[in-house]
């Protein structure tokens, strides 16, 4: 079947020549990646050593991850707005960078000097003073700047200590009145599966495009092991940088209706102001000329503090 017939198929149209229909949208795209498997080395410490205990029952923050199969679609960038729309809402908000690419410092202009969790993490050393002032009163922990070698060594080690986040976390001694947003690399990773096992609610980042409606299924498979919890997260598709001037963009939209059924998506619209907040270093939602994309990260930061007062 060629890439047009299969994108027909996506948008619910009939497709003669493809028995299969809707299911097409299962081969558009190849697998996602994986880590290696390699042993960490001995000589890193264990994880376990100078952590606090996690305790279940105590009341903690309420935490929410940004997830998503491919790249680009607005994680980081979301996850700047949602701090400083839930901070002017009147909540404590950490934003918590996992992507090794370190781009929350940029979002919210912290030196590239500021110690980060990547290389404090391969020290076993704790997150408080890792903190750096946010917008308008928000804090931050950025990744940092980290090599490959790094990199790759706390990944492997973190395949090893499925615990290291909860403890991280736990170890700020944050109250039930904080919410913790965490920003996460693209794909299936460790980093992925350790903001997953501790998440209150998953905020699926998406696009309207046939990238993003294709990687639902795999998607789906990589969260299932972590929905089956004594108490699973609440998920919330968001599609992100929605642009209703394009026609394609709103079939899209209802392509992922179709797919998602009873689950509708949430939309962020597209908004230049945000954009170029990235620019300046700026608060994104500090311009005046915010329109729907502000009423949109408004409602879903009302949203998020529904589903903090209900944990």
């Amino acid at each position: 079947m060629s890439f047009t017939d299969g994108l027909l198929a996506l948008l619910g149209k009939d497709v003669s020549r493809d028995a299969r229909g809707l299911n097409a949208r299962l081969h558009f795209f190849g697998s996602i990646p994986v880590d290696d498997g390699t042993p960490f080395p001995a000589q890193t410490p264990s994880a376990n050593e100078h952590c606090l205990p996690v305790d279940k029952a105590e009341r903690r923050p309420c935490v929410v991850a940004l997830v998503s199969v491919n790249g680009g679609v607005g994680r980081s960038t979301l996850a700047t707005a949602l701090s400083s729309g839930l901070q002017r809402l009147g909540e404590s908000v950490v934003a918590v960078d996992l992507d090794p690419q370190d781009a929350l410092r940029l979002h919210f202009g912290v030196s590239r000097a500021s110690p980060g969790i990547g290389r404090a993490s391969l020290r076993n050393a704790r997150w408080e003073t890792l903190q750096q002032p946010g917008f308008v009163g928000s804090r931050v922990i950025t990744f940092g700047d980290t090599d490959i070698r790094q990199q790759d060594d706390l990944q492997r080690w973190l395949k090893h200590e499925p615990q290291w986040l909860a403890q991280r976390l736990a170890a700020l001694e944050l109250s039930a009145r904080d919410t913790v947003i965490i920003d996460t690399p693209a794909g299936n990773n460790v980093y992925f599966h350790q903001a997953l096992s501790v998440a209150d609610v998953v905020l699926v980042i998406t696009q309207a495009d046939a990238a993003s409606l294709g990687t639902l299924d795999q998607l789906d498979a990589l969260m299932a092991p972590h929905l089956e919890r004594e108490r699973p997260p609440h998920v919330h598709f968001v599609i992100n940088q929605l642009d209703e001037d394009n026609a394609f963009s709103l079939d899209m939209v209802e392509a992922f209706r179709q797919r998602l059924g009873t689950k509708e998506p949430l939309e962020v619209h597209h908004d230049l102001a945000i954009s170029e907040a990235l620019a300046f270093g700026t608060d994104p939602l500090d311009s005046q000329a915010l329109s729907l994309a502000g009423d949109d990260i408004d409602a879903l930061c009302r949203l998020l503090i529904a589903r903090r007062k209900q944990l």
